[in-house]
């Protein structure tokens, strides 16, 4: 509702230029720890794990059963994603009639 408003406060031409976020996973938390080069590699660091992110895909599973998916950034930071996406569907129609035009999904 706060994308409609604000859509609403801008006008159609200033509406346009927004591009809220429609679908995303967001991040739950970040770490220098790299997760691939622990639990994939018998190195300790990008210097010696054999780089593992490049060819695995990790997931964090917690205690409800969620899988979280760990993505690995190039300076070898990890980040944790909800396994759960945050959506914004129900609010679509909304957005389109106060003028937004442009949408992310992440």
């Amino acid at each position: 509702q706060q994308v409609a408003g604000m859509a609403k406060r801008l006008g159609r031409d200033g509406a346009a230029q927004l591009e809220p976020i429609l679908h995303t996973h967001l991040p739950i938390f970040h770490t220098e720890h790299c997760l691939y080069a622990r639990t994939l590699s018998g190195g300790n660091s990008y210097l010696d794990c054999g780089h593992p992110c490049e060819r695995h895909t990790l997931h964090l599973r917690s205690s409800a059963g969620a899988d979280n998916l760990v993505l690995a950034d190039m300076g070898c930071r990890n980040t944790v994603f909800n396994a759960e996406a945050q959506s914004g569907a129900r609010f679509l129609n909304s957005w389109l009639r106060e003028g937004v035009q442009r949408l992310r999904i992440e």
